[in-house]
This record gives C-alpha cells, structure tokens and sequence, in this order.
C-alpha cells in the first residue's frame, strides 16, 4: 500500500512547515511580542513532529490503522465544518415576523440601495476606512477618509429583519448633526461596528441611550470595520477641546490581530504614530471626502 510508505514523511513534513511558520509568525511578523499567543502553536507543531517520528517505527498494521483514523477524522471535521457554515441568513425569520408584524427583509444592501434610489431618496451605505487601505496613495494629494458621506441617510446593516439607517452628520459619523454644537461634550466614543450602532436604529444605539436615557450629551467616533489604529487616527483628526471623557470601547476579536500590521503599512496611517503633529485635517475637507465616497459607492 503506497500510501503507508509516504504517511509518514507527509506528516513529519506537515509537522515541520507548523512549526516554521510559527516561528515566523511569531519571531518576525510580530517580532516576538505575541508568544503567548503562538505558544499553542509551538506546542501542537512539536507533538506532531514527536508523532510524526514514532510512525517511521511503528508496525505497519498500526499504521493502516492510524491511516484511517486520520482520514476519518479529516473527513468528519471538513464535514462538521460544511454543517456549521450551511446557509441559515435568516434563523429568527419566523418569530420577528410573529413579534412585529413585519416580514424580515431578505433584501442585499445593494438592492436596498437601489430600490430607494428609485424613490430619489439622497442615500448612501456605510463605506469603512479599511476598504480604501490598500490604495496607492499620492501623499501629497490623496486622503484617507476615517468615516463616511456627510449629512446623508445612510444604509448599515440588517441582524434583526430591518435595515438600520440613520442621518449622518457633518463629518459623516453616526450623530445628530447638532451634537457637535454642544459647548461641552460629556463622552466621546470611539470604537467600531459596537460604537457605530449595528445593526439598530437611534435611539437604541449605545450614544443614543447615553444621551437620552442620563442625558449626557455624546458623540460617536465609532465606524464598522476600523481597527485600533484607524480609531487613534479618527481622534487625532475629530477630537476637540470640550470633550470632557473619551470612552474606547474595545473588542478583543478583531480590534488588534495580524490585520493591524496591514494597516500600519498603509503609509497616511503610519504617519500618525510616527509625527505625533501629523494631520489630514479631514474637518475641513468634507466636500471632498463626499465627493470621493459617492463615486465609490455609486461604481457597487
């Protein structure tokens, strides 16, 4: 049986290739800062590479054995895998239809979209800063946009059978226009799709239950899809003077994994960690960040 002869050269070199390109991981993508969290790795790869050894040595029935074993439990995990990802948009359909008397909408974002650009609604959608990250950029001209069209309806997204849509304000974040008017600004907020409000209408996002429930005046930095880094930036360009506390919602998920190295590439968001001075001054270039989204948006 051929196949028991390169059993185990296969899986001493499977084992290998876990373990270097742990190493790498590690030890040079993130340069040593985040073992602990490759320390499983490390672990698993070196077990293998024990088992991987054992098998050039072990009876030949053993290993027809081991052979089918492995095989099934491949097979079964792709399997279980395919089961857990089988389409199911909609689990709640039923009882939200119940509880509401509305039917879920079943439509895309794109069709949403256009539907209400039929009614000559001035629309957009949500455009995240990490869309645009991987833009070749002409540092002395281009702009990297922190936030979306400004004093627009603006489409997000859909987890509860509607679609959540709010009015933007003038820099394009999810605020009632005159909460930037406020003298004093009680709590800033600053985040991603949590802060931004997914998937829920005012006033059942997190700023609008702060301004109306304890009445605290609140502005809300947050954008889907923005990372650590893409926040600080959103601060150093949108905080002001009168903000009196800054609230940083933070999700282990997402907001500082390998993406981050991605973003520390991009060359305008690199400079707000190297020039503590650096600004786009994005405040004062609405027109031309609506300009540039409306074009993106209107290419979907």
């Amino acid at each position: 049986m051929r196949i028991k002869k390169i059993f185990s050269p296969i899986i001493l070199f499977l084992s290998l290739s876990l373990f270097f390109f742990t190493f790498y991981k590690s030890e040079f993508y993130w340069d040593g800062r985040r073992r602990d969290y490759y320390f499983f790795y490390y672990l698993l790869s070196l077990i293998l590479i024990f088992f991987s050894i054992i098998t050039f040595f072990i009876n030949q029935k053993i290993k027809e054995y081991l052979i089918i074993s492995c095989i099934s439990l491949v097979i079964s995990l792709y399997l279980f895998e395919g089961y857990l990802n089988i389409p199911n948009q909609f689990p709640n359909d039923k009882l939200y239809e119940k509880l509401s008397g509305n039917k879920w909408d079943k439509r895309s974002k794109l069709e949403v979209y256009k539907d209400l650009k039929k009614e000559n609604v001035e629309i957009t959608v949500t455009t995240s800063p990490y869309y645009f990250l991987n833009r070749k950029y002409d540092e002395k001209s281009d702009i990297l946009t922190l936030a979306g069209v400004s004093n627009t309806k603006t489409i997000y997204c859909n987890e509860n059978g509607y679609y959540s849509i709010y009015q933007s304000d003038r820099y394009g974040f999810n605020n009632p226009d005159t909460e930037w008017d406020k003298k004093k600004i009680e709590y800033l907020l600053i985040g991603d799709s949590f802060v931004h409000g997914a998937c829920v209408n005012r006033p059942n996002d997190i700023s609008s239950v702060l301004r109306t429930k304890y009445n605290k005046s609140t502005l809300n930095l947050g954008y889907g899809g923005n990372d650590s880094l893409i926040q600080y930036a959103t601060l150093r360009e949108y905080l002001n003077s009168n903000v009196k506390k800054v609230i940083w919602v933070f999700f282990e998920g997402n907001d500082l994994d390998e993406k981050t190295m991605m973003y520390f590439k991009n060359k305008i968001l690199n400079q707000y960690v190297q020039n503590l001075s650096f600004s786009q001054n994005l405040k004062y270039k609405q027109s031309e960040i609506d300009i540039f989204l409306k074009k993106e948006v209107d290419l979907i």
